[in-house]
């Protein structure tokens, strides 16, 4: 059921917006990252800096359908922010969970490397 939003802001975000193909999507992370590598003086101090290998890092869970994501396939996350990267989102990590008292579950963790599609 979709939920209302009360208040005075536009730019609200409540629930989980699309779809995970295979799965009934529960929640989902996503976050960005990069190395450092920085410059120092004779002091000490920090003059230049450069970030590379920048990457995102989705983390997606929910109850299985018909999940059939493999470890290094390309994914589509829905709903993941791409921080403005360009590239696929890899899987490297698949769990599935099943117990008596509830639904089977699924879990991926994706990686985008930028530029890498």
């Amino acid at each position: 059921m979709a939920a209302t939003i009360i208040g005075t802001s536009t730019n609200l975000a409540f629930g989980i917006a699309s779809a995970q193909t295979g799965m009934v999507i529960k929640s989902i992370s996503s976050s960005a990252s990069a190395d450092a590598v920085e410059l120092k003086n004779k002091g000490g101090d920090v003059t230049a800096v450069v970030f590379r290998n920048k990457k995102v890092t989705h983390s997606v869970a929910g109850a299985f359908t018909t999940f059939s994501g493999s470890v290094g396939a390309t994914i589509t996350v829905a709903n993941g922010s791409s921080f403005d990267l360009a590239g696929a989102a890899y899987v490297t990590e698949v769990s599935r969970n099943r117990s008596a008292d509830n639904f089977e579950e699924v879990s991926f963790t994706a990686v985008r490397y930028d530029g890498i599609s």
